[in-house]
């Protein structure tokens, strides 16, 4: 067994199952890849990476029970993140047709052999990383990068009671379980999400930043300089190195995000605004569509279409021997759950020059109500 100190946990013991997981190649990629992607352009502290966090979902996990193939998936829950985490999540749904969790083929090709000798079943191990308490409303996961994300941006909204909350939970097999005496601390982590995506997740410049980065990725695949199974084994410098030596878009890319000169916001509205069912729009399309009537390349026009999310509030309490939804009991949850669509903005993004005319087009095409919103660029 080793020790290592983590900034948030403190001491994180390593048996020699998780010490030959994290000494091969395939898991030390994850010291090569930022957890928040390019949030360090709005807060420099944040260049902790996906290494760190598997650590300690891993360390979150074994608190909670003593499944080692529980364990294993919490370790290797984020083992198919492509460069900058998330950025290059959405390029690969879009071409391969998986998230980031269907790692089956990378956990057999890299994992399968170390799991079988210690005796731990890699497909239970894969099952495992959909489910609780690895994934869910109220997981392992959530619970790590919250706090980890908290401290290396600076920002306190992400801070809450780990521990008590840790302690005031049981596993019953199937799902984790939040005890009566656990429901302020499991409020507490849901408003500091809430906030977090806020002030973090959903910050403009980290938006603009990633939208930029898809949309480069994307030309290297369609013209041939990059494949989605070479992305799924690089890491942040190798793409970024790729992007380098492209004489075209990518590079133009790189080189706004190495002077944080991204492109300016055209359009930021709350969804109500829209006049148009989202839904239906294909961002690419919509993209070409405005690109043509202000006659500017269509590179140069990002249509950012926020994913609407609604599951996380379904965690389950146990109150005098009943078990229920946490959203059911709780005033402050139902009231988090009205707010969440005001944490979304759809947003048309452009160069500096061509903000006006995006601007009018987009607000026509998609029939934004002509409240003038305020620029701040």
């Amino acid at each position: 067994m080793k020790i290592v100190q983590d900034t948030i946990h403190g001491t994180i013991k390593l048996e020699e199952w998780q010490l030959e997981i994290i000494d091969t190649a395939a898991f030390q990629r994850l010291r090569r890849i930022k957890q928040l992607g390019f949030a360090n352009l709005v807060y420099p502290g944040a260049n902790h990476t996906r290494f760190e966090h598997s650590l300690g979902a891993m360390h979150l996990a074994r608190k909670l029970v003593e499944d080692e193939e529980v364990v294993a998936a919490a370790l290797l829950h984020d083992i198919g993140h492509t460069p900058f985490s998330h950025s290059g999540e959405k390029v690969i749904e879009r071409y391969a047709r998986r998230r980031h969790e269907d790692v089956k083929g990378i956990i057999k090709e890299n994992f399968e052999e170390i799991l079988d000798k210690y005796g731990i079943d890699v497909k239970k191990v894969v099952k495992k990383i959909k489910e609780s308490p690895v994934s869910g409303d109220i997981d392992v996961d959530r619970m790590d990068y919250l706090v980890r994300d908290s401290y290396y941006t600076g920002v306190a909204y992400g801070v809450f009671d780990v521990q008590r909350l840790i302690e005031k939970m049981y596993f019953d097999g199937k799902r984790l379980v939040i005890e009566e005496g656990g429901i302020r601390a499991a409020e507490s982590m849901l408003v500091s999400r809430f906030m977090m995506y806020s002030a973090v997740y959903y910050h403009h410049v980290c938006r603009i930043a990633k939208k930029m980065f898809e949309k480069a990725l994307v030309w290297m695949i369609e013209n041939d300089m990059l494949s989605i199974e070479e992305l799924q084994k690089m890491d942040d410098y190798d793409v970024v190195a790729l992007m380098r030596r492209s004489e075209r878009f990518p590079k133009f890319v790189i080189q706004s995000l190495d002077r944080r000169d991204l492109f300016k916001r055209a359009v930021y509205v709350s969804l109500d605004k829209v006049g148009v069912n989202l839904k239906k729009v294909k961002p690419w399309r919509a993209e070409q569509i405005i690109a043509e009537e202000c006659g500017i390349d269509e590179n140069f026009v990002i249509v950012d279409i926020p994913e609407e999310r609604s599951e996380e509030y379904g965690a389950l309490v146990e109150m005098e021997g009943e078990v229920r939804r946490l959203d059911e009991v709780s005033k402050i949850v139902q009231t988090l759950k009205s707010l969440q669509s005001e944490l979304l903005k759809f947003g048309v993004y452009t160069k500096k020059e061509y903000v006006d005319k995006v601007q009018k087009a987009a607000y026509d095409i998609f029939n934004i109500e002509k409240t003038r919103q305020k620029k701040l660029f």
